[in-house]
C-alpha cells in the first residue's frame, strides 16, 4: 500500500502525519531531480512540474502611485497549486519581499479558487497558468535618489497531482524609475487575472456554531446568482471540506449550512477576533463575507449604516403596539379599572392628568436601567426576570390583598394604614395616579403580548441607547389609553355621572384584585412548592385579620397588631425563614403528568441525532400567554394525537424559576422571554411557531416534520 492509498483511508490527524511524509519524500526526490529550482537570482525559475516567474504590469516604477507586480505560476497539466486555505491537505504559496526602503508591498490578491477533489478529500487551488498579484507603492522622494529599483521575492510553493512536491526560488527583477510607464507584454495576463478576482469589498454576515454544523447568513451582492454556490472558509479547520453544503435564499438573505470540522475548536475564537471570513463563489463570480457571531446580529443591524430608518421605526412601532396590547391582559385590567372612579372629576390639574403616564415611564425606564446595569456586569437576564423571585411574588400577593381590603372598605377612613394606602394607590390625587402606573407595569411584565416579543428581543441584545428607546416606546403604548381619558374631557363625558353605582363598582373591583392574588399564589406554588404556598395563604389570611383588627383598636394593641403585619410581609426576608424550594421533584412530576420530557440541551441533541420529531415548549407559570396557549392548543385532543405519533417527543422547559440553560436557549432564537415554541425534524429542519397558537398550527408543523424525515429516509 503506497502513501496515497494510506492518505485516502486515514483520519484527519493521520492525514497530517502522512502529508508530512509526502513532503519529506518530495524533498528527497528534489535531490535526485536533474531539473531543480534555481538558487541564483532570476526573474524566472523552474521546478518539478511547474514554472514560476516574477513579472510586472508596467515597464517602469512610477513614484507616488500604485501599480502591480505578480508571481506567475504555471503548473503542468493535471498538477495544481493552492489557495490561501489549501483545504484538507496542501500548503499555500509563501512570498517574502525585499526591495529598496520606500517600496511598500500589499497583500496577495488571490484569484477565485476551485474545489479540487483528491480521493475522498477536497482541496482549494489553481491549475493552469495563474497570477498572484500584489500591489506596490513607491515613496515619491525616491525619484531623485536613484534610477532604478530592484525587487526580490523569496518564494516557496507546493505543487501536487497525486504526489506533492515542494519547491522554492529566489526571484528578482530590476525596474527603472520613471514618471510614466507603458504596459509590458504580460499586461494582458494581469487584466485577465482581475476578471478572476472576487469582489474586494467584503459583505457583512453572521454565523452560528452548532454541535455538527456552522450556519452563516449574508446578503449577496446585487445580481449575484445564489442558485448554485460554494463557500470556502479562510480557516482550514473550520468545516469538513468534502461534505455537502446546503443553502437557501429568502427575501435577499442567503443561509448556508456547513458541516463543522471534526477538529475545529470554537473556543479559539477570541473576544478580540471573533469574526470568520469566507469566500462565496458560483460558476462565474465570487465575493468575500466577513461574518460576526449571530448574537450580535440585531445590534449590528441597529447600529450599522445599512440600518434603514424604516427598520428602526418598525421595531419601535411593534414595541408601541405591544404596550397597547398589554392594557387588555388579565393581570393588568384590575389595576386600570381602579382609575375609572377617578375619571368622574372634571377639574384635574396637569400634574394629575400626566401622573399615571409618568409612573409608567419611570417604571419602564427603571427596568431598562436595571437590565443595562446587570447586563454590563455580565448577568444574563430575560423579560419578566423579577417574577422569577419568590420574594417578589410574596410581596405582590400582600400588596394586592391590601388593595382589595381598601376597596372593600375594611378600614375606617380614619385608619392610618388606610390613609397611607389611599394616598399611595387609590384616590384621584397625583401620587395615587403615579403609583398606579408604576404598579401596573410591575405586574404587566409577565403578560408578554405577541407584538411585544420581537421588540424585547431586539432590546435585550442591543446597545443601551437602543434598549432605552424601545422601552420608552413600550411605555408610551402602555400609558396612552388611560392618559387620553385623563387629558381629554370629551372622552370622560361618556362615563356615567357620580352616584351610588360608584361605591358598588369600587367594591366589585376588589374581586379582580383577589383573583390576581390567587394567580400569584399559584405561581408561588410552582416556585416553592405546595407547602410554601399553604404558608403564604395562611400569612395572607392572618394579614387580612390583623389589618382589620388594627383599624378597630388603638394604643399598644394597635402597635402590636401593626408589628405582626410588618413581620408577615417581611417573613421571606427573615433569617432561617425556611422557605426554600420544598418541591425539587415537582418539575419532573408535572412533566410525567403531561407525558413530556424535561428540557435539557443534551437530551434535545440526542433526540435530534436519533431523527426524532421534537416539539419544544418554553413556558412559565407566571406567563399568561403560555397558559392560554396550553388550554387553547397544546392540551387539545388533536395536538395530543399528533404528539402520540411514532418518533415524536414533547419537551417542556419551565422558566418559572431562573434557569440559565433555558435562558441561553431563548437567546439562541433571539427571544427575551417566554413563550417560545420550536419544532425539530431531527437534524433536517427547525421551525419556530408563532407565540399565539391554534391546534392547526401545531398539528401542521408536527406533520410537516414527519414528512421531512420520511422523505429523507
Amino acid at each position: 500500500m503506497n502513501l496515497l492509498q494510506l492518505l485516502r483511508q486515514a483520519d484527519r490527524v493521520t492525514k497530517r502525519c502522512l502529508f508530512t511524509l509526502l513532503l519529506i519524500s518530495g524533498l528527497l526526490s528534489l535531490s535526485l531531480q536533474a531539473e531543480t529550482a534555481s538558487s541564483a537570482e532570476s526573474s524566472k525559475a523552474t521546478g518539478p512540474h511547474i514554472e514560476v516567474a516574477l513579472i510586472s504590469e508596467k515597464s517602469a516604477i512610477i513614484p507616488g502611485g500604485q501599480q502591480y507586480i505578480a508571481i506567475e505560476m504555471s503548473p503542468e497539466e493535471e498538477w495544481h497549486t493552492y489557495w490561501l486555505n489549501p483545504g484538507d491537505s496542501g500548503e499555500a504559496p509563501k512570498i517574502e519581499w525585499q526591495a529598496t526602503e520606500g517600496v511598500n508591498f500589499g497583500e496577495i490578491l488571490w484569484p477565485t479558487p476551485y474545489a479540487i477533489p483528491v480521493a475522498h478529500l477536497v482541496n482549494y487551488g489553481y491549475s493552469g497558468r495563474h497570477l498572484l498579484m500584489v500591489p506596490i507603492t513607491v515613496d515619491p522622494m525616491l525619484a531623485g535618489d536613484r534610477e532604478n529599483i530592484t525587487i526580490s521575492a523569496e518564494l516557496s510553493w507546493l505543487v501536487c497531482k497525486e504526489d506533492c512536491i515542494p519547491g522554492w526560488a529566489t526571484l528578482s527583477m530590476n525596474l527603472p524609475i520613471s514618471n510614466s510607464a507603458e504596459n509590458t507584454s504580460m499586461a494582458w495576463l494581469f487584466e485577465q487575472t482581475r476578471q478572476q478576482l472576487p469582489k474586494q469589498e467584503a459583505t457583512t454576515g453572521f454565523f452560528e456554531i452548532n454541535e455538527d454544523t456552522i450556519a452563516i447568513e449574508f446578503a449577496a451582492p446585487s445580481g449575484f446568482d445564489t442558485s448554485d454556490l460554494s463557500v470556502f472558509p479562510f480557516r482550514n479547520d473550520l468545516i469538513n471540506h468534502a461534505a455537502a453544503q446546503q443553502h437557501a435564499s429568502i427575501d435577499g438573505q442567503t443561509s448556508v449550512i456547513l458541516p463543522r470540522g471534526a477538529y475545529f475548536d470554537d473556543t479559539s475564537l477570541s473576544q478580540d477576533a471573533s469574526t470568520l471570513q469566507f469566500l462565496v463563489r458560483n460558476q462565474d463570480e465570487a465575493f468575500y463575507v466577513r461574518a460576526m457571531p449571530a448574537s450580535s446580529a440585531i445590534e449590528s443591524a441597529m447600529t450599522s449604516q445599512a440600518m434603514t430608518a424604516g427598520v428602526f421605526i418598525g421595531v419601535l412601532f411593534f414595541a408601541f403596539l405591544g404596550g397597547l396590547i398589554l392594557n387588555i391582559m388579565p393581570c393588568v385590567l384590575p389595576i386600570l379599572s381602579m382609575k375609572a372612579i377617578s375619571l368622574q372629576h372634571e377639574m384635574l390639574s396637569w400634574s394629575q392628568k400626566l401622573a399615571y403616564a409618568l409612573g409608567v415611564l419611570v417604571c419602564f425606564n427603571g427596568f431598562a436601567a436595571l437590565i443595562i446595569i446587570l447586563q454590563q456586569s455580565g448577568e444574563q437576564l430575560g423579560w419578566g426576570f423579577h417574577m422569577q423571585s419568590p420574594a417578589i411574588i410574596w410581596l405582590l400577593a400582600f400588596l394586592f390583598t391590601f388593595i382589595a381590603l381598601l376597596l372593600l372598605d375594611v378600614f375606617s377612613l380614619g385608619s392610618s394604614m388606610a390613609g397611607f394606602g389611599s394616598k399611595l394607590i387609590t384616590g384621584d390625587n397625583t401620587r395615587s395616579h403615579f403609583f398606579t402606573g408604576f404598579l401596573a407595569v410591575v405586574v404587566a411584565s409577565p403578560c408578554t403580548a405577541p407584538f411585544m416579543a420581537a421588540a424585547l428581543g431586539v432590546a435585550f441584545v442591543s446597545s443601551p441607547l437602543i434598549t432605552l428607546l424601545i422601552f420608552n416606546a413600550l411605555a408610551i403604548g402602555f400609558a396612552l389609553p388611560l392618559t387620553l381619558l385623563f387629558v381629554l374631557p370629551n372622552i370622560r363625558k361618556c362615563i356615567p355621572k357620580p352616584g351610588q353605582w360608584m361605591l358598588t363598582f369600587k367594591h366589585f373591583l376588589a374581586f379582580p384584585m383577589l383573583f390576581t392574588v390567587a394567580w400569584l399564589c399559584w405561581v408561588y406554588a410552582a416556585q416553592q412548592g405546595i407547602i410554601a404556598q399553604f404558608i403564604l395563604l395562611c400569612a395572607l389570611v392572618s394579614f387580612s385579620l390583623f389589618t382589620w383588627l388594627s383599624s378597630r383598636t388603638k394604643g399598644i394593641v394597635n402597635i402590636v397588631f401593626s408589628i405582626i403585619i410588618v413581620l408577615l410581609i417581611l417573613f421571606p426576608f427573615l433569617p432561617n425563614a425556611g422557605l426554600t424550594a420544598l418541591n425539587q421533584g415537582d418539575q419532573r412530576e408535572k412533566a410525567s403528568q403531561t407525558n413530556s420530557l424535561v428540557f435539557s440541551e443534551a437530551t434535545l441533541d440526542e433526540l435530534k441525532d436519533s431523527q426524532q420529531v421534537v416539539l419544544v415548549n418554553m413556558t412559565a407559570d407566571w406567563c399568561i400567554t403560555c397558559k392560554v396557549n396550553e388550554q387553547v392548543a397544546l392540551n387539545t385532543d388533536a395536538v395530543k394525537q399528533a404528539l402520540s405519533q411514532a418518533n415524536t417527543q414533547y419537551m417542556v422547559g419551565d422558566w418559572t424559576n431562573k434557569n440559565n440553560e433555558i435562558l441561553a436557549y431563548l437567546k439562541k432564537y433571539e427571544r427575551a422571554g417566554v413563550p417560545l415554541y420550536v419544532v425539530y425534524a431531527g437534524r433536517s429542519s427547525t421551525k419556530v411557531l408563532p407565540q399565539m397558537l391554534t391546534p392547526g398550527i401545531v398539528v401542521d408543523a408536527l406533520n410537516q416534520a414527519q414528512k421531512e424525515l420520511s422523505n429523507e429516509n
